[in-house]
C-alpha cells in the first residue's frame, strides 16, 4: 500500500498516475521485470550529495549515476549518500523504495533520456507499489532537471 503521504501528493500533483502492486522487489531492475516494464521504462531514484546537500538523481534501471556528469552540469561536488543520511527525511517510505518526488524537499535531477520515454515506472513508497507518470508532466510538476549522461550503463 502506498504510503499516505505519498499517495495523497500524487493525487495532488499526477491525477493521471495509475498504481501498479508487485510481488517484493529490492532493486530497480527486479522492480522492472515484477511490473513487466523494460529497464529503460523503470525509473532509478539515487540519493546524492552535491555540493553538501541531498539530491534525487534519476536515471533508467539498467544505468547507474554518472557523478562527474553531475558534477560538470552543477560545478559541485557530487557523491552518493550513505542511507543514514536520508533515511529519515523519506519516512513513512521504505528504505530503497523512496519515490523521486519534490514531496521530500530535495531537488530532482533527471537522465535526459528519460525525456525520450512517454511513460515512466517508479517506487512508490514500499517494495511492492510503483506508479506509472507521463514523463513530461513528471518533469514539470517535480521541476526535475534534466542532466546530459547523467545515466551510464551498468558494468
Amino acid at each position: 500500500m502506498i504510503p499516505s503521504t505519498v499517495e495523497a501528493y500524487l493525487r495532488r500533483q499526477h491525477s493521471g498516475f495509475s498504481h501498479h502492486v508487485h510481488p517484493v522487489a529490492m532493486t530497480a531492475q527486479e522492480r522492472a521485470a515484477a511490473d513487466h516494464v523494460t529497464g529503460r521504462r523503470m525509473a532509478k531514484p539515487v540519493i546524492v550529495r552535491l555540493g553538501g546537500k541531498l539530491i534525487i538523481a534519476v536515471v533508467r534501471a539498467t544505468d547507474r549515476v554518472n557523478l562527474a556528469a553531475l558534477e560538470e552540469a552543477t560545478g559541485d561536488r557530487a557523491e552518493l549518500a550513505g542511507e543514514r543520511e536520508f533515511a529519515a527525511r523519506f519516512a513513512p517510505c521504505e528504505l530503497g523504495a523512496e519515490p523521486p518526488l519534490a514531496l521530500f524537499g530535495m531537488p530532482i535531477f533527471a537522465d535526459e533520456r528519460l525525456e525520450r520515454v512517454p511513460t515512466l515506472v517508479m517506487p512508490a513508497g514500499t517494495h511492492q507499489d510503483a506508479v506509472e507518470l507521463d514523463t513530461n508532466a513528471w518533469m514539470r510538476a517535480e521541476h526535475a532537471q534534466p542532466v546530459v549522461n547523467l545515466g551510464v550503463p551498468a558494468s
